[in-house]
């Protein structure tokens, strides 16, 4: 931690007193401590639904997004960041608790948790758990350290209501029939971060919407990525959400190029988020992070949009992370996002609450190795990520297994050929999963009647199926 605090340019007397008083060594969030000098302001940037290979930087075909690519030869971007979730509720629980899915248990979307793990959801009026107040957010240590805290969201998931509100000085959800654009969300946080007080170090968090579904691109896109090449037939037996498209073609390729304009969409949004906050904040001593809460399908294991497995093009999110004194680079060790949330809060010199994440020391140091990566659907499935091989198992005790190296699309299940492999990596899941399960141990799980104008949100992008 004394390491963080003294590359980011803190000097080394500050960094000691810090050290005293519990700001420089894991304090909780209790002993609130004034804050550094020149601490760095914070920009979390998590879009929706973003895969990582549709970005030019991640090696994609199309030229989606120049501003991001712009921006991660300015920064460090990490080639295998993996979400712990592939939906947004559990895996943005999770960048903002730094605890699994299995820990903070904010996972469902239109039923109690208990129903999701017996899997018989009942007709009652619809409930939804929330983030459990034991748990200190990120937002909630950064103010606690002094940070003027700003958050701004147009996904129905992430309400006051369902708790994601905490520890944010000022918080706006978009409601109404459609999702908010990006160019609203940039012109909100840039006036409120140019009232914010400049003495201070700022927090900023912006959830862009774009590119998930429907996929209806702006003006300033729409049509940027024409159909062409062979067309793509989807079977007739292939269900097809009515939402995603007008006339919900049977061909793959609008549902791409659509959702491509989008990414280029939020692509030229988060580029005038950072000129402006930079503009008016400083570039010196910024941090800033980009990142995706899941990835999105189009049929790749057969499924539409997100939340039903755990393949790659789900939880394999863009990672890109610009700090004070790391170099640019590209690193392939494999993080977690949530290692955020230690990280960011180290970097800041807030206090460091419970986590199961561990600080990206590869920013700085790039012999650090890549680490096992858990992802989940609570109740449903659960994966580990290595290097080189991924387990996904069911609670019915069947698992597969697949080799990432020689088969990066996970087409082919190698686990009844792989026995011993299967068991390694079964028994240290097991063990990732009951360390999560502890983490949780003792936390309360609230739930709360969904407002029904979210409800029909939520209906209306078929979470919700009644």
């Amino acid at each position: 931690m004394q390491r963080f605090l003294t590359i980011l340019g803190i000097p080394a007397a500050l960094v000691a007193a810090m050290a005293v008083i519990g700001l420089a060594s894991g304090s909780t969030v209790d002993q609130p401590a004034p804050p550094p000098a020149r601490r760095p302001d914070i920009v979390l940037v998590t879009i929706d639904a973003l895969r990582a290979d549709h970005l030019s930087s991640y090696g994609y075909e199309q030229f989606t997004s120049p501003a991001i690519d712009s921006f991660s030869r300015r920064a460090t971007r990490f080639t295998t960041a993996i979400a712990q979730a592939p939906y947004t509720k559990a895996s943005i629980a999770s960048i903002m608790t730094g605890q699994y899915p299995s820990a903070h248990k904010t996972v469902t979307a239109s039923v109690p948790f208990p129903e999701t793990m017996t899997g018989h959801p009942t007709t009652a009026p619809i409930l939804t758990d929330v983030l459990p107040a034991s748990m200190t957010t990120l937002a909630e240590a950064l103010r606690a350290g002094g940070y003027q805290t700003l958050g701004f969201t147009a996904n129905p998931f992430l309400i006051e209501a369902f708790g994601f509100a905490r520890g944010f000085d000022r918080f706006r959800f978009y409601p109404g029939g459609d999702f908010a654009r990006g160019d609203r969300l940039v012109a909100d946080a840039v006036e409120a971060a140019r009232d914010a007080d400049r003495r201070r170090p700022l927090f900023t968090w912006v959830h862009f919407m774009e590119p998930h579904s429907p996929y209806t691109p702006p003006p300033l896109t729409a049509g940027m990525f024409r159909v062409g090449g062979a067309p793509q037939p989807i079977a007739s037996q292939v269900s097809i959400p009515g939402w995603l498209l007008p006339g919900t073609p049977r061909d793959l390729r609008p549902y791409v190029a659509a959702y491509d304009d989008d990414i280029s969409a939020v692509d030229a949004a988060f580029d005038t988020l950072i000129r402006e906050l930079r503009t008016m904040r400083g570039w010196r001593d910024s941090i800033v992070v980009l990142t995706a809460d899941h990835g999105e399908q189009f049929l790749d294991h057969g499924g539409w949009e997100h939340g039903s497995n755990l393949h790659d093009e789900l939880i394999r999110v863009p990672l890109i992370i610009q700090a004070p004194s790391s170099p640019a680079g590209v690193i392939d060790a494999q993080v977690q996002l949530i290692d955020l949330f230690p990280t960011l809060l180290e970097m800041a010199g807030a206090p460091l609450p419970a986590t199961s994440g561990r600080a990206l020391e590869v920013l700085w140091d790039r012999r650090i190795p890549s680490r096992p990566a858990m992802s989940e659907i609570v109740g449903v499935q659960s994966a580990l990520r290595e290097e080189s091989f991924k387990l996904i198992a069911f609670p019915t005790g069947q698992a597969r297994l697949f080799d990432l190296v020689r088969d990066p699309h996970e087409r082919a299940d190698i686990a009844a050929v792989n026995p011993a492999r299967v068991h390694a990596m079964q028994t240290t899941l097991d063990r990732m999963h009951a360390d999560a399960v502890d983490a949780g141990r003792g936390g309360h799980t609230e739930m709360v009647p969904i407002d029904p104008d979210v409800a029909r949100r939520l209906r209306a992008l078929g979470y919700i199926q009644r």
